[in-house]
């Protein structure tokens, strides 16, 4: 499938913590010339968890719409120290302001192998500055990425 969406789209942007982990996001992006403007769209083949334990937000209100497969994500409770996890199963169409923190992980089979997940992201323009959650501290994503503190090292999700 990768080899044919290469060829329609281009090379995806692979997801991976500035390469602290193996890719666990391929994104190609669709119709991003004629829909440009007012935001982009997305194709998303999630094939491992977020690269960092951390929850994180995003700059940009996002519409996802799951096409196969199903993911677990994770949010904070507020005033507490656990999180809330949520399995969603395609097809969903779900919403979210910039805002929402969170954190993917997907699902294990019976054997403990990961299954993958494909989407459509529909992101509109950004809004905000976004970034990493560690502590309850928001941290800026350049930051965070760049290293700040040795953290994203620390937090990461891979061996």
């Amino acid at each position: 499938m990768h080899t044919f969406l290469n060829k329609l789209l281009g090379p995806p942007e692979e997801i991976n913590g500035g390469n602290r982990c193996g890719t666990y996001l391929y994104r190609w992006p669709v119709l991003r010339f004629i829909w440009g403007k007012w935001g982009k769209i997305y194709l998303h083949h999630f094939v491992a968890d977020d690269w960092s334990l951390d929850l994180h937000d995003h700059p940009k209100r996002f519409i996802s719409i799951g096409l196969r497969g199903r993911y677990v994500e994770l949010t904070p409770i507020p005033n507490s120290d656990t999180k809330k996890t949520e399995t969603f199963r395609a097809p969903w169409i779900r919403s979210f302001p910039a805002e929402h923190i969170h954190r993917i992980r997907m699902v294990r089979g019976w054997l403990g192998e990961l299954e993958d997940c494909w989407t459509l992201c529909i992101v509109l323009k950004p809004v905000r500055n976004w970034g990493f959650w560690h502590l309850g501290q928001f941290i800026p994503w350049r930051e965070y990425v760049g290293g700040k503190d040795g953290i994203a090292d620390q937090m990461k999700a891979c061996d």
